[in-house]
Order: C-alpha cells, then sequence, then structure tokens
C-alpha cells in the first residue's frame, strides 16, 4: 500500500459568508480539506460524497501524484485527518475526468468505483478495467478491488453506483465493446457485500460515448439507470430504463424529453437520477436544445418512468451552467446543484424543493471564492442533505463541505 507523504488539513468552523438560510435550507459549518501543493500543480477530480449510517461524511477524489493517478478518501470535520489510500500497489486510476462512484450499503459498507488503467494494444486510444472497492470498517482500508467488467482490451468508464436495500450493489457503465464508433450501456449487479459479480445486462448500442451513465435505487426493488442516447440525425438526448427486480432485467428505455439536441461530437454531460420512498423518480440534466442554449433541466415521473414536461433550474444569461447534481430523500425533498461558469469566475448553485419538484427555492450561491467547480450532494440518513465542491483559495486548492436541512414546519 502506497504511504502518502502529506496530510489534509480538516477544519470545521464557519469562515466565509455563506448566508444561514438558502432558500428553503438552512446552512450549517463549513467543512475545509486542504489539498496539499498549489496553484495548478494540484490537479483532482471531483469530489464524490457520501453520508454513512451515523451521518458521518465521506468525500472521495482522484489525485495525480508524479506519473499516475491515485484515489483517496477522508472525512472532514473529524480526528481522522489523514486521507485513506484506496487503489492497490501496481494498480492506478486511469484518469481525472470524473469523480470516483461512492455509496454506502445497507451494512455499513463504503463501495467506491473507479478505472484503472490497463495496457493498450497498438491502435487503441483507451483501455481500462472498472474496478469496485469495499471497506467494511468505516473507511479505515479498502479491499478486494472487484474487476467488474470482462477482459477486454477497451475502456470502462463513465460509471454509476448505487447500493439496494438488500445489499445488492448496482454499477452501470459506458464501453465499446462493438467497435470504437458504437458505445454501449450496461449494468452489473455485484452481490456478497460487493465481492462476486452475478450478472451484466447491456441496455443500449447508441450511447453517447462518455456522457456519465448515472443509476439509483428505490422502493420495491427498483432500480433507474440514465444516460445520453444517440439517436437518428446526431440527436442526443437522454433516456432512462428501470428495473423492477432489482436490476436482473430492465424496461426499454424511455426518452425523458425531446430536447433535440444536435451534435457531432461527445459533449461530457449526463444527468443525475433519484427515487423518493414512494417510487417517483426524477431526473437532472445539462442540455443545449435546438437552439444550442445551455440550460439545466428537471422533470419527475410518478411511474418512475413517464415523465412530466421538463422545467429549468438554472437563470443564466451570461454564464454556462454544468455539471449538475441531485439527491432525493425518502420524502421527496430534493436539492440539486450545480457549476456556474464565467470567462472568469466560477460559482456553485443550489435549488430546493420540499413539494416533490413541483415548486422549487430561487436560485442561491454556496460559494464564495473565484474558482469554484464540480459539486456534488447527497441525502444524509439521519436527516438532511451535504454538498461538497472544490475551489481555490490562493495559493490552495480546497474541498469544501457543507451540510444543509429543510428548515422546520416544511
Amino acid at each position: 500500500m502506497k504511504t502518502r507523504q502529506h496530510t489534509l488539513l480538516l477544519i470545521g468552523c464557519l469562515l466565509t459568508p455563506v448566508p444561514a438560510h438558502t432558500g428553503e435550507l438552512t446552512v450549517g459549518p463549513r467543512l475545509e480539506m486542504t489539498h496539499p501543493g498549489k496553484g495548478h500543480e494540484v490537479q483532482l477530480s471531483g469530489p464524490a460524497v457520501a453520508v454513512d449510517r451515523e451521518g458521518g461524511v465521506i468525500v472521495a477524489w482522484i489525485a495525480h501524484e508524479g506519473h499516475a493517478n491515485h484515489l483517496y478518501v477522508g472525512r472532514p470535520g473529524t480526528e481522522a485527518n489523514t486521507p485513506v489510500h484506496v487503489n492497490p500497489e501496481g494498480l492506478t486510476v486511469d484518469a481525472l475526468h470524473q469523480p470516483p462512484g461512492i455509496a454506502i450499503g445497507p451494512g455499513g459498507e463504503i463501495y467506491l468505483s473507479w478505472s484503472s488503467g490497463k495496457a493498450k494494444p497498438e491502435g487503441v486510444l483507451f483501455a481500462s478495467d472498472l474496478r469496485l472497492s469495499r471497506s467494511i470498517d468505516g473507511g479505515r482500508s479498502f479491499d478486494h478491488h472487484l474487476r467488474v467488467n470482462e477482459d477486454r482490451p477497451i475502456a470502462h468508464s463513465f460509471e454509476g453506483l448505487a447500493a439496494a436495500a438488500d445489499g445488492t450493489v448496482v454499477l452501470s457503465w459506458i464501453d465499446s465493446r462493438d467497435g470504437w464508433d458504437q458505445a454501449s450501456t450496461h449494468v452489473a449487479r455485484i452481490g456478497e457485500r460487493g465481492t462476486r459479480v452475478d450478472g451484466v445486462s447491456t441496455l443500449d448500442r447508441d450511447t453517447c460515448v462518455c456522457c456519465r451513465s448515472h443509476i439509483a435505487t428505490g422502493p420495491n426493488n427498483t432500480v433507474a439507470v440514465a444516460w445520453r442516447k444517440v439517436f437518428s440525425g446526431d440527436i442526443r438526448d437522454m433516456v432512462v430504463s428501470l428495473s423492477h427486480d432489482g436490476g436482473q432485467s430492465f424496461t426499454p428505455s424511455t426518452l425523458v424529453h425531446a430536447d433535440r439536441w444536435q451534435l457531432n461530437a461527445c459533449p461530457h454531460r449526463g444527468g443525475s437520477v433519484a427515487f423518493d420512498s414512494r417510487g417517483r423518480s426524477y431526473l437532472t440534466w445539462y442540455t443545449e436544445g435546438k437552439q444550442g442554449k445551455p440550460v439545466v433541466l428537471f422533470a419527475r415521473a410518478s411511474d418512475g418512468q413517464r415523465f412530466s414536461a421538463p422545467q429549468r433550474l438554472d437563470a443564466s444569461t451570461g454564464s454556462i451552467p454544468d455539471h449538475v447534481r441531485m439527491a432525493v430523500d425518502g420524502a421527496g425533498r430534493a436539492v440539486i446543484v450545480w457549476e456556474d461558469a464565467t470567462a472568469v469566475r466560477r460559482r456553485v448553485l443550489l435549488r430546493s424543493s420540499s413539494d416533490g419538484g413541483r415548486t422549487f427555492s430561487p436560485v442561491q450561491s454556496l460559494s464564495s471564492a473565484l474558482k469554484a467547480y464540480a459539486p456534488d450532494v447527497a441525502v444524509s440518513p439521519t436527516g438532511g442533505f451535504v454538498v461538497a465542491w472544490h475551489e481555490e483559495q490562493f495559493p490552495a486548492v480546497k474541498t469544501i463541505v457543507h451540510r444543509v436541512h429543510f428548515k422546520e414546519g416544511r
């Protein structure tokens, strides 16, 4: 196991003038994780955040060190301020293009998904294996590092990760097993506490090759997978497929909305899907539609798959919304965060809904630094939500974490 030569500084205090109330939410103390290095020397993936059964926050990220990428987890706001190195000796992380996946199992297991580097045959541009690492001691150590895909000299990445109430882990990803110009979406069911692949389903053979699938589990063995599908004429719009048997089989994909985004390229932008305890599903995503205008949209489906007309969440005029993420609790309360960028500034913005997505709070800014980016959000089992993002505070790069709670009486 590689020993890291530095330590992250974890601080739990209010340091910036984040408003006490963000729309319908109360914002808790700010936690900081300072990454070693200065300015552009620090190269990180976006953070991935989760909350364990006791309400403890866990953040995962990938860092470029020397000539390789490595996966870490940390617990901001605790005395355990030394990050844990996850990938084992001999395996390095393939790229920084997306955060690791993170999920908490019903027994407190911490699962991380990531792509390990793989030898590339001549003429092959990308090759990697999709891994699932597991901790059963609260994140102090990780084991198994299961290879989820079959042994093929191609890339397996852009994954989504979730854990069901019965302990089954479900993992979606994109690969090009049918040829570099024909990407497809796949889902694996993983049992025995993350140590055995029980089956793989192929959901689509016309997937946008790098648009990041996303997966969520819901009540009564439901699973939803969202991805960007390529339709005739290079139309790239979001679709969802459902499983009612814990990921063993899936319905044909359903178009969420006919955005009609035409693009002969891969935009590297997907969506975020979630369930509430009644089985209603929610989706938020980025599109540029027919007009080529960047927007963030939201839609919900009472039956899990037939979605309402979308609502626009951002209010951008001179900026670009990006990297949208969503979390929904059992009561249907939703928190949606995204990055808002101009040529000079990048902010983390938030909107919330306390009524199942029928109405939303005004757009609020969470960040105060000149460059804040790559937000993520998770539901806390003990109540409320947790939001995380990176920001540059020269000469340092920090990961920022806030707990947020809906006001009482909502």
